[in-house]
């Protein structure tokens, strides 16, 4: 490197520094635009049960249960609202379409519900992280 460009490099170090880390590091997160752990837990059990509600709708028109959440959001548009508030949902359906299983996760809050034709083989809440108003439902 050319002993001129060699006395600038100090001072374009201390710029990126400066334009890239500093922001960063300096940058704050606001509350007021995420919901609360009570909000997110009801959405996830709002989101749960909308599931639960749209398999047994999707298998009563087509003889079987979907593991697509796209079939379902156009049976429970409500769940659309719902999955927008960042639960994650993990789902599956038996090979013929007998059986599902739905998993609906939030960072407070894990659901998991199966079923077996109409019958109701798991059903299960688990407090992932403790917070203010997050309770699993009374089974």
């Amino acid at each position: 490197m050319p002993p001129n460009l060699q006395r600038y490099l100090p001072i374009g170090l201390v710029a990126l520094l400066l334009l890239f880390v500093v922001p960063s590091i300096l940058h704050k997160k606001s509350s007021g635009s995420s919901t609360s752990a009570k909000n997110q837990s009801a959405q996830t059990l709002n989101a749960a049960n909308l599931i639960d509600q749209a398999e047994q709708a999707y298998k009563l028109a087509q003889g079987r249960f979907t593991a697509h959440l796209s079939d379902l959001v156009s049976l429970r548009p409500q769940l659309g609202h719902d999955l927008a508030g960042g639960p994650v949902v993990t789902l599956d359906a038996g090979t013929k379409g007998g059986s599902y299983l739905a998993q609906v996760e939030s960072p407070n809050l894990s659901l998991v519900r199966a079923r077996n034709g109409s019958k109701v083989v798991a059903n299960s809440c688990t407090v992932v992280k403790s917070a203010s108003g997050v309770t699993c439902p009374a089974s």
